[in-house]
């Protein structure tokens, strides 16, 4: 059987699956070594991340393959560039904080991928941001990373 580096869709699912399983179970073996009861939540969001990780498995393993079918990388290019956004949004998050990276990636991203509606791309990120923002400082009081906006959010504390 030969490597093929453009795998169908079928198995980029099934692989994707597999990654997103592992990660489940590193995310709740790392959370089980916090001290207390601190640990909880995130197990119980690996353990949502795993049981959607084996249903998206299981359906990608039930369907028929298909040769013919859609292969995962039908623009390459479009590939390497959303993966390039990717390392600068984990890297940019260390640099800056979380708000302007993940409101740019909220942007990029559909871009990438041919979504053209801008105004609405761009509405649907800032209300995303602003809800994940709402929810941790005000509603949850849990700060989020270190960032440079960190002066003008003090004022929802």
């Amino acid at each position: 059987m030969a490597v093929n580096l453009n795998p169908s869709g079928r198995q980029a699912d099934t692989g994707f699956a597999a990654a997103l399983l592992a990660a489940a179970g590193w995310a709740f073996a790392e959370a089980g070594s916090y001290p207390g009861a601190s640990g909880t939540y995130p197990q119980v969001l690996a353990v949502l991340l795993a049981i959607g990780a084996a249903l998206v498995m299981l359906r990608s393993l039930m369907r028929p393959a298909d040769p013919d079918g859609p292969r995962l990388f039908l623009h390459a290019g479009r590939f390497v560039l959303g993966l390039a956004v990717v390392v600068a949004y984990v890297v940019s998050i260390d640099l800056i904080g979380y708000l302007l990276p993940s409101l740019a990636v909220a942007v990029l991203v559909p871009l990438l991928l041919g979504y053209r509606d801008l105004p609405l791309t761009v509405a649907v990120a800032v209300g995303t941001v602003a809800t994940i923002v709402l929810v941790f400082y005000v509603i949850l009081g849990r700060p989020l990373p270190p960032d440079i906006l960190d002066p003008v959010l003090a004022v929802l504390r």
